[in-house]
């Protein structure tokens, strides 16, 4: 038997702190309570913990400046968040900053059982690091536990993307029924609720989607078809074009009168540019101009997009295809997103045997080049890995 884990419950809410620790004391862990974080950095200085849950949202020092100064005092900390069902960008952020999982709220027995079994074996590899004054570890034996674990946090993804898509579906039926005048007339302003329930939805999909994707990088099935190029660039500008008008950002687009055909994944390809257009415009300054410019050969069509926003330094130009990585990871971002819109649309660009190039100067812009091959030529896919989360 493990012996029982010492954690230290952060939340600024008595009830929420008392619910979750009567949950853990029960199935045996040593727990202390906090009421929010300078009152936990306080606690932890004084007698360390072997696991930290704490919630996002907290006055004084929330979850994420308390995680930031945890991890400098033990980088080998674990660390949960406690984050509302079903938000994910919280959760997103707090992983990127060090967190090794995170608790859904209304708090599920089930995940927190796997959650507490998941750091009793991370704990017991942190251990051995400790140990071992120069880290002579059987590196093989390490990984192949290190893998299990990451096998067990996709799974738990994969499960969680699974039954947030069961309610959604059920959601989006109704907000159409509603939306379309189905179930009878509205008021302007019912009608304007449902407006911002029905965005809230796709929202929400879309980011399903490309979680799904990231997931499954290497099993994305390309179901290829006859398009033109023209069609998907203004697709995608059509799209975003509600977003750029928000932002007052000038989207000037350049298409050629002579159609490109391609045969290519149509939803895939598409998304490819709307992520590219979106990071155009959110990354725009107010008043900026975004360029879209379509050219074609008889091997290739391009899609260059330029825009006159904040720019990505030299050395994180290539760091921004990973996965949830942001140039900008300030605590409080000024950009909204989970940063993995760059990843998935390289990825779809990759998988029908095209390229993207980005080229970026900080407080000038940022180009981004596509090249896509037609049809006429032999196109060899790449195999992709699947992405570790």
């Amino acid at each position: 038997m493990p012996a029982p884990l010492d954690v230290l419950i952060v939340d600024d809410e008595p009830k929420v702190r008392q619910l979750l620790g009567q949950l853990l004391t029960a199935r045996g862990c040593a727990v202390r309570l906090a009421a929010d974080g300078l009152d936990a950095l306080a606690q932890f200085r004084a007698q360390p913990a072997e696991v930290v849950i704490t919630d996002i949202q907290m006055p004084k020092l929330n979850g994420l400046e308390l995680l930031r100064e945890l991890k400098h005092l033990d980088p080998l900390l674990n660390i949960v968040v406690i984050t509302a069902y079903p938000s994910v960008e919280g959760a997103v952020d707090a992983m990127k900053l060090g967190a090794c999982d995170f608790i859904t709220k209304p708090f599920d027995i089930t995940q927190i059982q796997a959650i507490l079994y998941r750091c009793q074996q991370r704990l017991s590899l942190s251990r051995q690091l400790r140990a071992s004054s120069e880290g002579m570890l059987k590196l093989e034996e390490l990984n192949r536990r290190l893998g299990e674990l990451n096998d067990l946090k996709s799974q738990f993804l994969a499960a969680l993307s699974h039954e947030i898509n069961t309610p959604l579906c059920l959601m989006s039926e109704w907000i159409y029924l509603l939306s379309d005048g189905t179930l009878g007339p509205m008021t302007t302003d019912q009608e304007q609720a449902v407006d911002v329930l029905l965005g809230a939805y796709e929202r929400l999909q879309r980011l399903l989607q490309q979680l799904i994707d990231l997931m499954h990088g290497a099993e994305i099935v390309v179901r290829r078809q006859a398009v033109q190029a023209q069609e998907l660039v203004q697709q995608a500008v059509a799209a975003l074009m509600p977003r750029a008008t928000t932002r007052a950002v000038t989207v000037l687009v350049q298409l050629p009168e002579a159609p490109i055909a391609l045969e290519v994944d149509r939803s895939r390809c598409t998304a490819a540019f709307e992520y590219l257009l979106d990071n155009a415009i959110k990354f725009n300054r107010n008043h900026g101009r975004v360029e879209i410019e379509l050219s074609g050969t008889p091997a290739a069509a391009q899609v260059t997009i330029r825009d006159t926003g904040i720019g990505i330094p030299l050395e994180e130009q290539e760091k921004v295809f990973a996965p949830f990585y942001q140039v900008d990871r300030r605590l409080n971002r000024a950009y909204e997103g989970a940063g993995i819109g760059l990843t998935l649309a390289r990825r779809y660009i990759e998988l029908h045997g095209g390229s993207l190039q980005l080229t970026s100067e900080v407080g000038r812009g940022t180009t981004v080049t596509v090249t896509l091959p037609r049809p006429a030529v032999a196109v060899t896919v790449p195999t992709l890995s699947s992405s570790t989360l």
